[in-house]
């Protein structure tokens, strides 16, 4: 999914050193990031030929609108102009976050915005990070600008300001840092980690222990769906004994003692020595021919 917003006409790269600016007429408070705030510092000798005064003011995006009131100032004292540059980039470096790179397309248009391969600039990067703006004139002054005759005239100056673009300056324009901010600043859920498996070393023989324990997990399922099977026989068979099985009908019977007073045997003889086993009809009030 392509994103389009509409982008300077001005090439970044070439600003020019005297250029007329506007500014947003509301101030932009997207993110809120002001995690490490500007405040009042001096740094350099104190006897540096070349000394400075200056308000300080970050922003997301070119053109967005700055308050005089309120901005801290920075007392740069140096030597020479390399100096004062140097001194200069290492107060504004901690305030960039990392730069943004724009595609665009023939009409010059925005479809795409991604972070630099980058992760911290460098001070012969600084030109894609720091502008002066005047804003009383409503002038904008690029890095290069900065020399000693635009020191001079700055110090008779109370509306000049050093401008940090925390993205750098190809976020030029509102809708550019409003898909920035959606692409890129929003905060997204991390993906976890994949988990690693160690990697077990090989035995003396080749074999490793993976494969080892690999051939056992193999045997053990094949055991198990063995088993399983010999399961399901024995109830089968089990099942099939239960409904052939059909016990006999009892027979009654019935004893008759024959001659035991005869023989002269005793009463306390066992009644089954002299017995005789006759079998009873089922039907005995009926008679066969």
């Amino acid at each position: 999914m392509e994103f389009i917003v509409e982008a300077l006409q001005e090439s970044q790269s070439g600003l020019e050193d005297d250029m007329e600016f506007e500014e947003e007429k509301i101030q932009a408070t997207f993110n809120g990031e002001s995690d490490f705030d500007i405040v009042n510092q001096t740094v350099g000798p104190e006897n540096g030929a070349i000394q400075l005064l200056i308000k300080v003011a970050k922003r997301e995006f070119v053109g967005q609108r700055i308050l005089l009131e309120g901005l801290n100032n920075w007392l740069i004292r140096a030597h020479s102009i390399e100096a004062f540059r140097y001194s200069l980039w290492q107060l504004a470096e901690p305030h960039i976050k990392r730069a943004i790179d724009v595609q665009t397309n023939k009409e010059g248009l925005v479809v795409n915005v991604g972070w630099n391969s980058s992760e911290r600039p460098t001070i012969e990067e600084a030109d894609k990070f720091i502008t002066f703006v005047d804003k009383k004139n409503r002038r904008m002054y690029p890095w290069n600008h900065l020399n000693n005759a635009a020191v001079e005239r700055w110090k008779k100056s109370s509306t000049t300001v050093v401008c940090i673009y925390m993205y750098s300056t190809a976020v030029s324009s509102r809708p550019i840092f409003e898909l920035v901010s959606e692409k890129l600043l929003k905060a997204k859920t991390p993906k976890p980690k994949p988990k690693v498996k160690p990697v077990l070393p090989p035995a003396a023989d080749g074999y490793s222990f993976r494969d080892e324990v690999r051939a056992i997990r193999e045997t053990f399922l094949q055991m198990r769906d063995l088993m399983h099977i010999l399961d399901n026989r024995i109830a089968l068979l089990e099942t099939k004994c239960d409904q052939t099985f059909q016990p006999e009908p009892m027979i009654p019977v019935r004893f008759e003692q024959q001659g035991v007073g005869a023989v002269g045997k005793s009463s306390s003889a066992d009644p089954l020595q002299y017995a005789e086993i006759k079998e009873e009809d089922d039907d005995e009030g009926e008679e066969f021919d």
